[in-house]
């Protein structure tokens, strides 16, 4: 009975504590990695102790992990973790302009059909539903046929792919704000439809599209690395972590380590990427609104 009485007294709540705090350990974990990851990426050719991704031999063709090569090396005898580095490097070069561009165009997009609505909305939204019905992959491996191989048509083709996801986020949060007391308010004020738009609905948006940026990067290295795996990304000598998978797929049996590793680093940066985002998600309490 004293327990409960110091429960309800005190207000703790003992059995969420505990899974708050493995929370927030996961978290601090997730943003730890993409610390290290991105500094990695960034700082790769002034690093010393990353070797020449294109340097052969290395050590022996397809050894293992060791304390000569930390991720054990490739066919070639090439170093799979500077691989693994410069892969990141790329695949993070194209993933952030392209998150970069797409918050950018959709966001605008987005906030200006939820703000004005009527016709305006319903040519943006008609526009998002066409471009999100489409198979993602298909198109943007329509895009990079088109047009080439090259950084920066795989940058233009995934760039296509976030815009349409933004904008309906941008749309939900610009209707939610747009309805807000403080903009009724100025509204009332006679303050004009720029300053309601940028100084009061925008800055409120601007938020939510920050913590979607985690998720668009994630979505977007997925997508390069997919064109990668199949060959219709940048093409070699550049290194990606999907052509590295690509790459160590035949060689599963013989050198596991090849893809495995490699995979691995992508999949826990994905997975940190996710866990960072939705975080952002729960506590500025994003939502979607139906298009």
């Amino acid at each position: 009975m004293t327990d409960v009485a110091t429960t309800v007294v005190t207000g703790s709540q003992p059995e969420v504590a505990p899974r708050q705090r493995r929370h927030n350990v996961a978290l601090w974990l997730s943003v730890g990695w993409l610390i290290l990851v991105i500094a990695s990426a960034v700082l790769a050719p002034w690093l010393g102790f990353i070797d020449d991704p294109h340097k052969p031999l290395s050590g022996q063709p397809e050894e293992g992990p060791g304390w000569s090569n930390w991720f054990g090396t490739d066919q070639l005898g090439r170093d799979m973790f500077a691989r693994s580095v410069w892969g990141g490097r790329l695949s993070l070069s194209i993933a952030g302009p392209a998150v970069g561009i797409g918050i950018v165009v959709g966001g605008v997009l987005g906030v200006m059909a939820g703000y004005f609505g009527k016709w305006i909305d319903l040519g943006i939204s008609s526009v998002v539903n066409v471009a999100l019905a489409l198979p993602a992959l298909v198109f943007a491996l329509f895009i990079v046929t088109v047009l080439g191989q090259s950084y920066w048509n795989v940058t233009i083709a995934v760039t296509i792919l976030t815009i349409p996801a933004i904008a309906r986020i941008a749309r939900a949060q610009a209707l939610r704000f747009a309805a807000r007391e403080f903009v009724t308010v100025a509204d009332m004020m006679g303050a004009k439809w720029p300053r309601l738009l940028f100084r009061e609905v925008l800055p409120n948006v601007v938020p939510a599209l920050a913590s979607i940026a985690f998720l668009a990067m994630g979505i977007v290295i997925i997508a390069e690395g997919s064109l990668s795996f199949i060959g219709v990304s940048v093409g070699s000598p550049s290194i990606t972590w999907g052509n590295i998978l690509s790459a160590g797929k035949g060689r599963l049996e013989d050198a596991p380590h090849i893809a495995l590793i490699t995979g691995g680093v992508m999949f826990v940066t994905l997975m940190a990427l996710n866990f960072v985002g939705d975080e952002l998600l729960r506590r500025l309490d994003v939502r979607e609104a139906r298009i």
